[in-house]
Protein backbone atom coordinates (compact mmCIF):
# COMPACT_ATOMS: atom_id res chain seq x y z
CA UNK A 1 0.00 0.00 0.00
CA UNK A 2 2.83 2.39 0.91
CA UNK A 3 4.62 1.53 -2.38
CA UNK A 4 1.43 2.33 -4.28
CA UNK A 5 1.45 5.89 -2.89
CA UNK A 6 5.18 6.36 -3.60
CA UNK A 7 4.61 5.30 -7.20
CA UNK A 8 2.29 8.26 -7.73
CA UNK A 9 4.61 10.72 -6.00
CA UNK A 10 3.14 10.69 -2.50
CA UNK A 11 4.91 9.79 0.72
CA UNK A 12 2.94 7.56 3.07
CA UNK A 13 4.47 7.18 6.53
CA UNK A 14 1.45 5.86 8.38
CA UNK A 15 -1.80 4.13 7.55
CA UNK A 16 -4.57 4.77 10.08
CA UNK A 17 -6.59 1.73 11.14
CA UNK A 18 -10.00 2.74 9.79
CA UNK A 19 -11.99 0.23 11.84
CA UNK A 20 -10.60 1.56 15.14
CA UNK A 21 -11.35 5.17 14.21
CA UNK A 22 -14.89 4.26 13.11
CA UNK A 23 -15.50 2.44 16.40
CA UNK A 24 -14.42 5.41 18.48
CA UNK A 25 -16.55 7.76 16.41
CA UNK A 26 -19.49 5.39 16.81
CA UNK A 27 -19.08 5.21 20.61
CA UNK A 28 -18.80 8.99 20.85
CA UNK A 29 -21.85 9.40 18.65
CA UNK A 30 -23.88 7.04 20.86
CA UNK A 31 -22.84 8.92 24.01
CA UNK A 32 -23.76 12.26 22.45
CA UNK A 33 -27.09 10.82 21.34
CA UNK A 34 -27.82 9.56 24.88
CA UNK A 35 -26.85 12.92 26.40
CA UNK A 36 -29.04 14.73 23.88
CA UNK A 37 -32.01 12.47 24.60
CA UNK A 38 -31.58 12.90 28.35
CA UNK A 39 -31.30 16.69 28.03
CA UNK A 40 -34.43 16.81 25.85
CA UNK A 41 -36.43 14.72 28.34
CA UNK A 42 -35.25 16.75 31.30
CA UNK A 43 -36.08 20.02 29.56
CA UNK A 44 -39.53 18.68 28.65
CA UNK A 45 -40.22 17.48 32.20
CA UNK A 46 -39.04 20.72 33.83
CA UNK A 47 -41.10 22.92 31.52
CA UNK A 48 -44.45 21.85 32.99
CA UNK A 49 -43.72 22.46 36.71
CA UNK A 50 -41.95 25.73 35.85
CA UNK A 51 -45.08 26.85 33.99
CA UNK A 52 -47.17 25.97 37.05
CA UNK A 53 -44.87 28.04 39.29
CA UNK A 54 -44.93 31.00 36.86
CA UNK A 55 -48.73 30.97 36.46
CA UNK A 56 -49.36 30.54 40.19
CA UNK A 57 -47.04 33.42 41.11
CA UNK A 58 -48.72 35.66 38.51
CA UNK A 59 -52.17 34.85 39.94
CA UNK A 60 -50.98 35.57 43.49
CA UNK A 61 -49.44 38.87 42.39
CA UNK A 62 -52.63 39.91 40.60
CA UNK A 63 -54.73 39.43 43.74
CA UNK A 64 -54.21 42.10 46.36
CA UNK A 65 -55.59 39.95 49.15
CA UNK A 66 -55.64 36.19 49.37
CA UNK A 67 -58.07 34.21 51.47
CA UNK A 68 -56.62 31.48 53.69
CA UNK A 69 -58.20 28.79 51.49
CA UNK A 70 -56.62 30.36 48.40
CA UNK A 71 -53.20 30.48 50.06
CA UNK A 72 -53.43 26.77 50.88
CA UNK A 73 -54.30 25.95 47.25
CA UNK A 74 -51.63 28.17 45.68
CA UNK A 75 -48.82 27.21 48.05
CA UNK A 76 -49.78 23.57 47.55
CA UNK A 77 -49.35 23.99 43.79
CA UNK A 78 -45.94 25.61 44.30
CA UNK A 79 -44.74 22.88 46.65
CA UNK A 80 -45.83 20.08 44.29
CA UNK A 81 -44.14 21.78 41.33
CA UNK A 82 -40.88 22.26 43.26
CA UNK A 83 -40.98 18.66 44.50
CA UNK A 84 -41.41 17.44 40.94
CA UNK A 85 -38.43 19.46 39.73
CA UNK A 86 -36.31 18.21 42.63
CA UNK A 87 -37.26 14.62 41.93
CA UNK A 88 -36.34 14.85 38.23
CA UNK A 89 -32.97 16.44 39.00
CA UNK A 90 -32.22 13.89 41.74
CA UNK A 91 -32.97 11.05 39.30
CA UNK A 92 -30.32 12.37 36.92
CA UNK A 93 -27.74 13.09 39.63
CA UNK A 94 -28.21 9.72 41.34
CA UNK A 95 -27.51 8.01 38.03
CA UNK A 96 -24.58 10.04 36.65
CA UNK A 97 -22.58 10.84 39.79
CA UNK A 98 -20.59 7.94 41.28
CA UNK A 99 -21.03 9.03 44.90
CA UNK A 100 -19.35 7.48 47.93
CA UNK A 101 -21.49 5.15 50.00
CA UNK A 102 -21.53 5.52 53.78
CA UNK A 103 -22.29 2.18 55.41
CA UNK A 104 -23.87 1.97 58.83
CA UNK A 105 -26.24 -0.40 60.57
CA UNK A 106 -29.81 0.80 59.91
CA UNK A 107 -33.27 -0.33 60.89
CA UNK A 108 -34.93 -0.92 57.52
CA UNK A 109 -38.30 0.13 58.97
CA UNK A 110 -36.90 3.62 59.65
CA UNK A 111 -35.65 3.91 56.06
CA UNK A 112 -39.13 2.96 54.82
CA UNK A 113 -40.70 5.58 57.12
CA UNK A 114 -38.29 8.27 55.85
CA UNK A 115 -39.11 7.35 52.23
CA UNK A 116 -42.85 7.61 52.96
CA UNK A 117 -42.37 11.17 54.20
CA UNK A 118 -40.99 12.17 50.79
CA UNK A 119 -43.92 10.97 48.69
CA UNK A 120 -47.39 12.37 48.18
CA UNK A 121 -49.80 9.56 49.01
CA UNK A 122 -53.38 10.00 47.82
CA UNK A 123 -56.12 9.08 50.30
CA UNK A 124 -57.22 6.39 47.84
CA UNK A 125 -53.92 4.51 48.26
CA UNK A 126 -53.37 2.16 51.21
CA UNK A 127 -49.81 1.26 52.22
CA UNK A 128 -49.39 -1.74 54.52
CA UNK A 129 -46.07 -1.63 56.39
CA UNK A 130 -44.11 -4.63 57.68
CA UNK A 131 -44.79 -5.67 61.28
CA UNK A 132 -41.39 -7.28 61.88
CA UNK A 133 -38.20 -5.26 62.40
CA UNK A 134 -35.04 -5.91 60.40
CA UNK A 135 -31.55 -4.38 60.48
CA UNK A 136 -29.09 -4.16 57.59
CA UNK A 137 -25.72 -2.53 56.91
CA UNK A 138 -26.25 -0.01 54.11
CA UNK A 139 -26.13 3.63 53.04
CA UNK A 140 -29.41 4.78 54.58
CA UNK A 141 -29.84 7.86 52.36
CA UNK A 142 -29.22 5.92 49.13
CA UNK A 143 -31.60 3.14 50.11
CA UNK A 144 -34.19 5.78 50.98
CA UNK A 145 -33.87 7.04 47.38
CA UNK A 146 -34.47 3.51 46.08
CA UNK A 147 -37.58 2.92 48.20
CA UNK A 148 -38.98 6.39 47.41
CA UNK A 149 -38.64 5.69 43.68
CA UNK A 150 -40.27 2.26 43.93
CA UNK A 151 -43.22 3.49 46.00
CA UNK A 152 -43.82 6.45 43.68
CA UNK A 153 -43.75 4.08 40.71
CA UNK A 154 -46.31 1.84 42.42
CA UNK A 155 -48.65 4.75 43.13
CA UNK A 156 -48.44 5.91 39.51
CA UNK A 157 -48.95 2.35 38.22
CA UNK A 158 -52.17 2.12 40.28
CA UNK A 159 -53.39 5.43 38.87
CA UNK A 160 -53.39 6.84 42.43
CA UNK A 161 -55.81 4.21 43.73
CA UNK A 162 -55.01 0.79 45.19
CA UNK A 163 -52.91 -1.04 47.75
CA UNK A 164 -49.16 -1.35 48.38
CA UNK A 165 -47.77 -4.08 50.64
CA UNK A 166 -44.21 -3.80 51.94
CA UNK A 167 -42.65 -6.91 53.52
CA UNK A 168 -39.28 -7.65 55.13
CA UNK A 169 -37.57 -11.03 55.29
CA UNK A 170 -34.67 -11.57 57.70
CA UNK A 171 -32.52 -14.35 56.21
CA UNK A 172 -29.25 -15.75 57.63
CA UNK A 173 -26.94 -13.66 55.43
CA UNK A 174 -29.28 -11.31 53.58
CA UNK A 175 -32.28 -9.05 54.00
CA UNK A 176 -35.08 -8.99 51.45
CA UNK A 177 -37.36 -5.99 50.96
CA UNK A 178 -40.42 -6.54 48.78
CA UNK A 179 -42.92 -4.00 47.49
CA UNK A 180 -46.16 -5.32 45.99
CA UNK A 181 -48.76 -3.14 44.26
CA UNK A 182 -52.20 -3.74 42.77
CA UNK A 183 -51.48 -1.66 39.68
CA UNK A 184 -51.84 -2.31 35.97
CA UNK A 185 -48.78 -4.56 35.88
CA UNK A 186 -46.00 -4.64 33.29
CA UNK A 187 -46.29 -6.53 30.01
CA UNK A 188 -43.82 -9.34 29.22
CA UNK A 189 -42.22 -7.39 26.36
CA UNK A 190 -41.56 -4.35 28.57
CA UNK A 191 -40.50 -6.07 31.82
CA UNK A 192 -36.92 -6.99 30.73
CA UNK A 193 -36.22 -3.35 29.79
CA UNK A 194 -37.42 -1.46 32.88
CA UNK A 195 -33.97 -1.16 34.50
CA UNK A 196 -32.32 0.11 31.31
CA UNK A 197 -31.18 3.79 31.35
CA UNK A 198 -33.51 6.19 29.48
CA UNK A 199 -36.21 3.52 29.03
CA UNK A 200 -39.68 4.70 30.07
CA UNK A 201 -43.28 4.12 29.06
CA UNK A 202 -44.48 7.32 30.76
CA UNK A 203 -45.33 10.59 29.05
CA UNK A 204 -43.04 12.32 31.53
CA UNK A 205 -39.87 11.13 33.21
CA UNK A 206 -36.17 10.82 32.46
CA UNK A 207 -36.20 7.03 32.36
CA UNK A 208 -33.48 6.96 35.01
CA UNK A 209 -35.50 6.21 38.16
CA UNK A 210 -35.33 2.40 38.06
CA UNK A 211 -31.86 2.47 36.45
CA UNK A 212 -30.66 4.50 39.46
CA UNK A 213 -32.31 2.04 41.84
CA UNK A 214 -30.48 -0.85 40.19
CA UNK A 215 -27.17 1.00 40.29
CA UNK A 216 -27.51 1.82 44.02
CA UNK A 217 -28.52 -1.72 44.95
CA UNK A 218 -25.61 -3.18 42.97
CA UNK A 219 -23.24 -0.77 44.73
CA UNK A 220 -24.40 -2.48 47.92
CA UNK A 221 -23.54 -5.82 46.24
CA UNK A 222 -27.22 -6.58 46.29
CA UNK A 223 -29.79 -7.48 43.67
CA UNK A 224 -33.11 -5.98 42.55
CA UNK A 225 -35.68 -7.85 40.48
CA UNK A 226 -39.24 -7.29 39.29
CA UNK A 227 -42.05 -9.77 38.75
CA UNK A 228 -45.31 -8.71 37.18
CA UNK A 229 -48.50 -9.85 35.50
CA UNK A 230 -50.15 -7.52 33.05
CA UNK A 231 -53.28 -6.17 34.73
CA UNK A 232 -52.53 -7.81 38.09
CA UNK A 233 -49.80 -5.70 39.68
CA UNK A 234 -46.03 -5.75 40.17
CA UNK A 235 -43.64 -6.96 42.88
CA UNK A 236 -40.15 -5.49 43.32
CA UNK A 237 -37.66 -7.49 45.39
CA UNK A 238 -34.41 -6.12 46.84
CA UNK A 239 -31.85 -8.46 48.41
CA UNK A 240 -29.04 -6.87 50.44
CA UNK A 241 -26.15 -8.59 52.26
CA UNK A 242 -26.33 -8.04 56.02
CA UNK A 243 -22.73 -7.65 57.15
CA UNK A 244 -20.40 -8.37 54.24
CA UNK A 245 -19.76 -4.77 53.24
CA UNK A 246 -19.16 -3.58 56.79
CA UNK A 247 -16.69 -6.42 57.40
CA UNK A 248 -14.82 -5.56 54.20
CA UNK A 249 -14.65 -1.91 55.22
CA UNK A 250 -13.33 -2.76 58.70
CA UNK A 251 -10.66 -5.04 57.20
CA UNK A 252 -9.61 -2.28 54.80
CA UNK A 253 -9.28 0.22 57.66
CA UNK A 254 -7.23 -2.31 59.69
CA UNK A 255 -4.83 -2.79 56.76
CA UNK A 256 -4.43 0.98 56.30
CA UNK A 257 -3.71 1.44 60.01
CA UNK A 258 -1.22 -1.45 60.00
CA UNK A 259 0.61 -0.08 56.97
CA UNK A 260 1.07 3.31 58.68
Amino acid sequence: MKNHYSNIGLVCGYIAPIERIDTKIGEKSEKLKAIGELAARLAHDLRNPLSVIKNTVEIMEAKQRLLLEEKIIYYGRLHRAVDRISHQIEDVLDFVRPGTLHFEKHLVNEIIAAALEKIVKPDTVTINLPRNFVYVVCDGIKMEVVLTNLMMNSIQAMNNSGQIDITLSDMPNDVMIQIFDTGCGISNDVLPKIFEPLFTTKQTGTGLGLASCKKIVEQHRGMITAHSKDGKGTAFSIILPKEALLSKKIEKIKKLVASN
